[in-house]
């Protein structure tokens, strides 16, 4: 039709002109004999062809597959597997069976349970060197198996070997990334590899077309039209010598294709069929070139003819072909006048449709706009009424925090007004050797404690309530804030005792001391408090003048041990209360001390001299009650008032139970000592707690050394410790119930001990009278 010529025309003249040509018979040569000639002459170089064609095909192919599976696994994990491998790179590279298990584990999750990574890389392994048995028949082994399960094509694991033929392996990766596709784009059907599918582009990189494949195609309906022409019995104006070598042209490409493989038949005729149309146009070319010659020619030997010459045949012919272009061209122009006319209508068709389109979408802007404005208008309202509510329970909740502070004041007032003792309550952290982490310590607020009980202990929480409680992420220096006021009336001339009570294990040292490694940041409660003494002590020493003196003694196995001793002697020491110089143990070393390094010195000392042991439950046991005491004297610069102030600083044995601690022979004696120490504690606690007449305290050496302070004469404090193991919840509750009993005792307000100027000059007339009386006696 007209559009056909008007393409063939405009892309390929020499072929047009041609097809007139021959269809006049002017041309010298057929399309026939054209195809015979490159049949016959390019029967040499079509094999070495076809077989280049196959081997950049193969290439192609190779070079697809390696760049998908070092996309899939990434250069790093592909680094023996060249994105542009040889053959040899190609095997060498996927030896292993790593990468392809990895991309197939990618593709399908869990195809392959279990990859066997190499212990050394790939291609440091000689070609044909065995590789290890897990890696040759897991790796390899296993992505065959999952193969075949996804219907991929499979190739045998000698392929991957020297002489294997990788061109299987290379369709079996490009099924699996044909797979991949698949399940990208939905998964929607039935998946089906196309088998040897042709690659997008060729070794050089380049894209893949037929060599003038439209000339082939116009030759070819002209050869269609020309056959159809032959069965309706209209046999075209042509050489009859020229049909007679169709049989022959039919034999011979019978010949070179019958002994080819279905999959070499399109290389091989595309590559022919672009040779003839080659050689169709050279000729064509030559000929064109004959004829503009010979009629330059003929017009030059015309021109010195006289005009009544007749015309020659050539002139006929050159004139009936000039006509028939012009012909042509007036059919082309009218024919394109129309359609330049439709597809303008067409074009203003579209683009009005696009404006108003353009319209609809402006109108759909301007009202998305305005509801988004809204919208803003709107989230800013609410946003700022949200502001001032938060504002207002912000403002309502640092008033109930600072109501809340106050009651406590007020509360620790009262309670030191009635004389009670204070009950402070620390949780310590899971230790890291331990495999357990599960608490039994389920909230804490303020001073509440709650714990969660199973079946066994009554199912449920039971709640406890102290003074304070110190969860598992509370500092050392936390936990000695909240006591310091306490710790520095001991200046103040008051006595002042705390002790740590506790299962064994459950940090009572490292409350009262610290760890074994001891820094300024995990200092305990004893060296922070003497430091803390020092720094007042200084700030004061414009109205007083400060005496500070420590004691450190242990009771092991009811017998009281001096722990500042440095010759090793271990003399037995008594129990004496002496209110005149407020010594409980006068026999015990007395060591003044000025400075923090001196206090660090003093109780090193003490701590390698105190007993500590190893048990089931703790491997730094204390097999002993250890207790610092500091003697403090201050002497008021402007009245003259002596000021004696006394701090019992306690850690308390843990209790413990001995079917847990496994423990036996001296470990076994003293555990039962610490256990009916404690026990004898519990008895004066309860009779306290019940104002009775009598208080056994001396059932123990441990509860005579805390009488000043639990008679009445001192501001005590009680730090209990609890585990939060689940395995320790019977001693958790045990001890949470002592504390309890412990913070409903009330031993009256302490009082200070302070000898005014007047007193002292009336204590030191009584001495030299006693004296003075004495010698006159003798």
């Amino acid at each position: 039709d007209g559009g056909v010529v008007r393409e063939k025309k405009k892309k390929f003249p020499g072929i047009i002109c041609g097809e007139k040509m021959a269809a006049e018979g002017t041309l010298s040569f057929s399309v026939a004999s054209v195809v015979k000639d490159v049949l016959e002459h390019g029967n040499r170089s079509k094999d070495s062809d076809l077989e280049s064609r196959k081997a950049e095909l193969t290439a192609s192919r190779r070079y697809e597959a390696a760049r998908w599976l070092r996309k899939m696994v990434g250069v790093v994990a592909a680094k023996d597997l060249p994105a542009e491998p040889s053959e040899e790179e190609f095997r060498l590279g996927l030896r292993s069976g790593i990468i392809l298990c990895n991309v197939l584990n990618k593709v399908q999750p869990g195809a392959v349970p279990k990859v066997v990574e190499s212990p050394c890389d790939a291609a440091l392994i000689p070609d044909g060197a065995a590789l290890s048995v897990f890696q040759y028949f897991e790796n390899v082994r296993n992505f065959l198996i999952a193969g075949q399960e996804l219907r991929l094509p499979t190739f045998e694991a000698s392929d991957l070997e020297q002489r294997g033929k990788s061109t299987r392996v290379v369709n079996c990766v490009l099924a699996l990334k044909s797979y991949n596709e698949w399940k990208l784009a939905g998964g929607n059907g039935v998946w089906k590899f196309g088998g040897n599918t042709k690659p997008a582009t060729t070794s050089l990189g380049k894209p893949f077309v037929r060599k003038n494949s439209e000339p082939f195609m116009n030759s070819f309906q002209k050869t269609s039209s020309m056959n159809e022409n032959l069965s309706n019995g209209h046999p075209p104006d042509i050489d009859p010598n020229t049909m007679g070598g169709a049989g022959s042209l039919s034999m011979l490409v019978h010949t070179i294709l019958i002994d080819k493989k279905p999959e070499e038949v399109p290389l091989l005729v595309e590559s022919l069929l672009g040779k003839v149309v080659e050689e169709f146009e050279q000729r064509l070319a030559s000929q064109y070139e004959v004829m503009k010659t010979t009629s330059t020619d003929i017009t030059a030997s015309n021109f010195n003819k006289p005009l009544s010459e007749p015309i020659s045949g050539d002139k006929k012919m050159e004139e009936k072909n000039i006509k028939m272009m012009k012909k042509d061209d007036c059919f082309l122009k009218s024919i394109t006048n129309d359609e330049l006319k439709d597809q303008s209508l067409k074009l203003q068709m579209i683009l009005n449709k696009q404006q108003r389109d353009i319209q609809v979408l402006k109108h759909t802007i301007d009202a998305t706009t305005a509801d988004m404005q809204h919208m803003q208008t709107k989230f800013h309202e609410e946003f700022n009424n949200l502001g001032m509510n938060i504002h207002g329970l912000a403002h309502a909740a640092s008033g109930y925090h600072r109501v809340l502070e106050e009651n406590r004041k007020l509360y620790n007032q009262v309670q030191d007004l009635k004389g009670s003792i204070r009950v402070y309550c620390r949780v310590r952290p899971f230790l890291s050797e331990r495999s357990s982490y599960v608490s039994t310590v389920e909230h804490i607020e303020d001073g509440n404690i709650t714990i969660g009980t199973p079946s066994k202990y009554g199912k449920g929480c039971k709640s406890f309530t102290f003074n304070k409680v110190f969860g598992q992420s509370v500092t050392q220096a936390e936990v000695f804030s909240d006591m310091q006021p306490l710790i520095r009336s001991v200046l103040d001339g008051y006595n002042v005792c705390i002790f740590a009570y506790g299962q064994t294990g459950s940090g009572k040292t490292y409350t009262m001391v610290g760890p074994k490694d001891l820094t300024e940041e995990n200092q305990g409660v004893n060296y922070r408090a003497l430091g803390d003494l020092f720094v007042l002590a200084e700030r004061r020493k414009d109205t007083f003048r400060y005496d500070v003196a420590v004691q450190m003694i242990e009771i092991y196995n009811e017998q009281v041990r001096d722990l500042l001793v440095i010759d090793g002697s271990n003399k037995r020491l008594e129990i004496r209360n002496s209110s005149q110089t407020g010594l409980n143990v006068p026999d015990a070393s007395l060591m003044p001390v000025s400075s923090t390094s001196d206090v660090i010195d003093l109780m090193n000392l003490g701590q390698r001299n105190r007993a500590v042991g190893a048990t089931a439950l703790n491997d730094r046991s204390s097999r002993s009650h250890s207790c610092l005491t500091v003697h403090v004297q201050g002497k008021d610069l402007t009245s003259g008032t002596i000021l004696r102030g006394c701090m019992h600083l306690v850690d308390l044995a843990g209790s413990e139970r001995v079917n847990k601690s496994e423990v036996t022979g001296d470990r076994l004696k003293e555990a039962q000592h610490i256990n009916k120490s404690l026990s004898a504690l519990g008895d004066v606690i309860a009779s306290l707690a019940q104002k009775n007449t009598h208080v056994p305290y001396r059932n123990s050496k441990l509860t005579q050394l805390l009488q000043d302070s639990l008679g009445g004469q001192a501001k005590t404090l009680m730090f209990v410790h609890i585990s939060p193991e689940l395995d320790a919840l019977a001693e958790t509750l045990s001890t949470l119930k002592f504390a309890e009993r412990v913070a409903t005792v009330e031993l009256g307000a302490a009082q200070v001990n302070k000898d005014t100027a007047d007193v002292k000059q009336l204590k030191e007339q009584v001495i030299l009278f006693l004296v003075t009386s004495t010698y006159w006696s003798r």
